[in-house]
């Protein structure tokens, strides 16, 4: 409850004062290309958990499977876990949280939502 009420009184400061909502956004894509035609693996769904954003791609060397990429607030929502040679190094900023690849709200702070799927083009299952 006292949690509830922190980001109430931030969100109502926040907006208070002018201040834009501003959100850690996963990467669109990843660096694992499916094909020259269809280009790189796309976010497919995110989770975040108190201030990890977990960021999910379908993965082509292994089908049906997804890569885990995971940032965290140290050093500037940097990758904190997952593949460095598919992930990106560093989360994105969006500063109006849309569209749906924002997990956490940095103006409150704290997560959007506990789960987002995305499913966008190159964001499927690849079979």
């Amino acid at each position: 409850m006292v949690r509830f009420v922190l980001a109430a009184v931030s969100l109502l400061l926040a907006l208070g004062t002018g201040v834009s909502a501003e959100c850690e956004a996963c990467p669109n894509c990843d660096y694992e290309n499916i094909s020259i035609q269809q280009g790189d693996a796309c976010l497919n769904y995110w989770t975040c958990s108190g201030d990890t954003i977990t960021c999910y791609y379908p993965s082509v060397a292994n089908p049906g499977t997804y890569n885990a990429c995971a940032y965290g607030p140290a050093n500037d929502w940097a990758l904190i876990s997952g593949p460095s040679e598919i992930c990106f190094p560093y989360a994105g900023i969006n500063s109006k949280c849309e569209p749906g690849n924002d997990p956490y709200n940095l103006g409150i702070p704290g997560c959007t939502a506990s789960y987002g799927l995305v499913d966008e083009n190159n964001s499927g299952l690849l079979k």
